[in-house]
Formats: C-alpha cells, sequence, structure tokens
C-alpha cells in the first residue's frame, strides 16, 4: 500500500482476538486465555494514532480501528468457576471486569487511541461476544473506551443491531458467523425470557458447544480449541488419542441431541436450523471463501469483502478484480491441512484505505512490531 495520504480514510480492521480474563484467574492459571500479544497489539495502536498517521501539517489523519468482532471473548470466562449457558445481563457485565482486569494495557491503548484527533473506534458483534447485545455492557465497553468515560460517545461505536458494514468506496465488512448456522445470531430477537425471570442471551448451538464440551475438556487438552479443521483432528484423534476423541465426540452428539430437541426456555431450536447445521458439518473444509465469492457475485456495488471468524487468514484477488480478505486471528492455531501445517501464529489485520475520489485500496497486513512494523501478508 503506498504511503500515507492526509485526504484519505484509513480503516484498520482486526477481528478474533479473543482476549479473556487474562493469564491468571480466580486464583490460578487460567487454560481459557487464548491471547498473548498484548504488548504488540499496544504498539499497533500506538503507531497507527502517531508519526504519519497522526496530526500533521495538513490536520489529524483519518483513522477508524473496526473491531471485527470475537475481539474479547465472554464465552471464555467463568462465572464463579462455571461456564453459565443462560447468560444474563449481570453475567454478561462480570465476565466483562474479568477481561478489563485481563488486558488492562489493551484497554488503556483503546482509550489512548481514541484521544487522538481524527481517531475513532467500531465495535461489531460476532458469535464469541454476542454479550453485546445487552445495553449495558455495551454502555460499560464505551465508558471504558471513551477517553472521557462519556456515553455516548463521539469517539466510540458499538455496533450490536446488524452482521454488515458497508464503506462507501464498494467494501464491505462481515464477522461471518452468520454464514455458519451453527453459529448464526439472531439479531431479530437476540435475547429471550426465561424461568429466570431475567432475559437471557439467545446463543446459537456453536456457543453452547463451546461452554459445555470445549470448556470443560481444555483442562485435558489444552490445544482442543485451537485445532483446525476439528474433523480432521477426529480422524486422528481414533488413531492416536482414542479414548479421550470417543469421550469428545459422545460428549458432542449429546449435547447436540439434548440442546436441538430437548425444549429450554434458555434456548432456540427449530428443524430447519438443526437441518443445516448437520449439512454443514458433514463438510470437511469450511473456510468461508465459497461464501464470501457468493457474496461477492451478488453485491456489484462491492469490490471487497472482509470476513473473520475462520481464524484463517487470507487475501485473494480474483481474476474480474474482486478481492476477498479474511483478517484471520491474533491467538496461535494447530493446522492440520497440508496448505499450512502445523503451529502457528500471525498477528493479521486488514489495512483499508479510502481515497476521497476513486477505489479503495486494501491489504492484509501481518504486524511485526515498532522497528519494522508491518508487511503483506503472504500465507
Amino acid at each position: 500500500m503506498s504511503d500515507v495520504d492526509p485526504h484519505s480514510k484509513y480503516k484498520i480492521v482486526i477481528s478474533d482476538c479473543h482476549l479473556s480474563a487474562g493469564r491468571f484467574f480466580e486464583g490460578q492459571l487460567n487454560p481459557h486465555e487464548d491471547f498473548f500479544f498484548d504488548e504488540e497489539m499496544c504498539e499497533m495502536f500506538e503507531y497507527f494514532s502517531t508519526g504519519a498517521y497522526g496530526d500533521g501539517p495538513s490536520g489529524p489523519v483519518d483513522v477508524e480501528l473496526f473491531i471485527n468482532g470475537d475481539y474479547l471473548d465472554f464465552l471464555n470466562v467463568p462465572y464463579k468457576g462455571e461456564f453459565e449457558d443462560a447468560i444474563t445481563e449481570e453475567i454478561a457485565l462480570y465476565k466483562l471486569e474479568a477481561i478489563f482486569l485481563g488486558h488492562p494495557k489493551v484497554m488503556a491503548a483503546i482509550r489512548k487511541f481514541a484521544a487522538k484527533p481524527g481517531k475513532k473506534v467500531t465495535y461489531m458483534v460476532g458469535n464469541h461476544d454476542a454479550d453485546l447485545f445487552f445495553p449495558k455492557v455495551r454502555e460499560r465497553i464505551v465508558r471504558e473506551w471513551d477517553p472521557n468515560g462519556s456515553f455516548p460517545s463521539e469517539k466510540v461505536t458499538l455496533i450490536a443491531d446488524r452482521d454488515r458494514v458497508r464503506w462507501d468506496n464498494r467494501v464491505e465488512v462481515h464477522h461471518g458467523n452468520q454464514f455458519e448456522a451453527v453459529h448464526f445470531l439472531e439479531f431479530d430477537k437476540p435475547v429471550l425470557q426465561s424461568y429466570l425471570d431475567q432475559p437471557v442471551l439467545n446463543i446459537p448451538w456453536g456457543s453452547f458447544y463451546v461452554l459445555k464440551i470445549v470448556n470443560r475438556l481444555k483442562w485435558e487438552r489444552e490445544f482442543l480449541d485451537k485445532i483446525r479443521p476439528v474433523k480432521l483432528y477426529i480422524f486422528f484423534g481414533m488413531i492416536f488419542d482414542p479414548i479421550f476423541t470417543l469421550k469428545y465426540v459422545f460428549l458432542s452428539t449429546l449435547y447436540f441431541l439434548k440442546t436441538r430437541f430437548v425444549y429450554s426456555p434458555k434456548r432456540r431450536s427449530s428443524i430447519r436450523t438443526t437441518i443445516e447445521i448437520v449439512k454443514q458439518e458433514t463438510s470437511f473444509f469450511l473456510d468461508l471463501e465459497k461464501q464470501a465469492r457468493g457474496l461477492l457475485n451478488t453485491e456489484a456495488d462491492v469490490k471487497t469483502v472482509i470476513f473473520g471468524h475462520t481464524h484463517k487468514p487470507m487475501d485473494k484477488i480474483y481474476p474480474d478484480g474482486k478481492q476477498y480478505i479474511n483478517t484471520g486471528t491474533w491467538t496461535k492455531m494447530i493446522n492440520l491441512d497440508w496448505h499450512s501445517l502445523g503451529q502457528q501464529y500471525a498477528l493479521t489485520f486488514a489495512l483499508v484505505k479510502l481515497p476521497p475520489n476513486g477505489e479503495s485500496q486494501c491489504d492484509l497486513r501481518q504486524w511485526q512490531g515498532v522497528y519494522s512494523p508491518h508487511k503483506s501478508y503472504r500465507g
């Protein structure tokens, strides 16, 4: 991407950082914390709000930090030792405070970024941070990140009423979970009335799976939620780790049947959604590229689509000039497919330049550090 143009607008798009309650929580080592790059992230926020991206001769450069879902990971924070699936606003606020305490430097860095002239922060909900559907949770985040602790804020915006954002220069951003039935959020009915006499989150099967299966078994296999694709892991697990794998498959199947076919006031399920989940789960690889290309085909006004969700960074330009970017993750992953075999991490983000006149420029970048800040990601 070319040098900084003070007349253009810039978007820094990150997702799937999964900040939880910190390395130590409730007096012990926390196996549910997946984010270990606090210093690097603080450096990146500082870089994109100062220097060439700061306040120059032509005025402050317009830079928006766009957080595209699954940044704060509420599913990985226990509530008083338990992973509750009936999530009330009170429980969500408890988890939020735990995340703030677990990553104080990052919270301060976001607030410092938002305090700079021409800088703002936008956060769009994903499937691991559906707690943003609660109004008090959104207010608490805004007050934490706003330079003056204000609510409403001119510097911090939280989006929980839609699953996409489109910018004028033909760029559209989705978290990506809405293309998977297992993680689909009901934006028209995000909370349910329950036996608790309090609204509870209307979370999808995928969230129940994380809360009740993955988090329970991570004490035995801490890498369980980091392996992609899961179906290939099960295949090899039957050979090399059969006892644990059989338990994992049995519990997953049992809880799927329980949550999809047994009524409960704290969840909703439908036969149509259940069938779609089973259909998609029979697909060996699901990286959402097909869904992204389909969106580009149907939306003539969209040149670039940006997803997160899959934890698989990608920057693909098609023969017709259209582009699919997946911002990947800032957590360590174990990939079993031959394209990217092994344990790896890449601190990836999308850098989007929106000129006042003309086409957008979008690139998937990899953060390296203050001395050589970032480079194009090439897989």
